[in-house]
């Protein structure tokens, strides 16, 4: 028997074509794998009228193509397969990714304010976070940014109290108890500790998100120089970035 066959989610009609599936009200390892688990419930009845399964860290919500006849028989039905389904159904991939991140004093100006707030000195605050697998749980807020779990409980430091206008491509910060990393430039309040040369976001690949819901990611850290000859090359083969997943 499936052991979260138990966890029965919440329905909410969002409008006449969207519907909502919420598993909170916390965000955990385990809600996390019903969310995965229930987005491939909805896929394996996949037909016409279905346009996009959207998870997110607590929630899952189903886009339609047009208007639903009748949406309490389709979420009757939905959750029926839900609560009979069985453990042989799923079959979830699951990539690793490694990150490299610079970590330079000019990529990484609020440093110097972990460590005040933590007491930790700045090699040991990347070496903490290179040192830990971060799972995906979702993305959004931008295109292709990640909210990345679980970051040490030693680097919990509160968001910047007056966001910045302005946060370059591919800076990884870190904010209260998450960490994550910013595919374009963008406003934003986490604590900036270093900078990566990946485009998470690229139209010019075949995959133009680099990163998924459900991968488990790996910083690691990198010179400046490496970052400036790695930044280069992706620049001229932007599909080179693929080393960098391990299927």
């Amino acid at each position: 028997m499936n052991r979260n066959k138990q966890i029965i989610p919440r329905v909410m009609v969002m409008n006449e074509q969207t519907i909502r599936f919420d598993f909170g009200p916390e965000m955990s390892q385990e809600i996390f794998r019903t969310i995965q688990q229930f987005c491939q419930v909805v896929e394996n009845d996949r037909n016409h009228l279905l346009e996009e399964v959207v998870p997110s860290n607590k929630t899952v919500t189903v886009f339609y193509h047009k208007e639903l006849v009748n949406p309490r028989a389709t979420i009757e039905k939905l959750l029926t397969k839900w609560v009979h389904r069985t453990d042989s159904e799923f079959c979830v991939n699951r990539r690793a990714i490694e990150i490299p991140v610079c970590y330079d004093t000019l990529f990484s100006e609020d440093i110097p304010r972990i460590c005040d707030h933590t007491g930790l000195t700045r090699e040991e605050v990347i070496a903490i976070h290179t040192g830990t697998s971060y799972k995906v749980y979702m993305i959004g807020f931008l295109p292709g940014f990640p909210y990345l779990g679980e970051l040490p409980e030693v680097l919990h430091v509160p968001r910047l109290e007056k966001p910045r206008l302005s946060v370059p491509q591919g800076t990884v910060g870190i904010g209260g108890t998450q960490t994550g990393i910013y595919p374009i430039e963008s406003p934003g309040g986490w604590n900036i500790i270093g900078r990566t040369p990946l485009d998470l976001y690229c139209l010019k690949r075949v995959e133009p998100f680099l990163i998924r819901a459900g991968d488990q990611l790996q910083f690691r850290s990198i010179s400046l120089e490496t970052f400036n000859e790695m930044k280069e090359e992706l620049a001229r083969e932007p599909e080179m970035i693929m080393q960098f997943v391990k299927e």
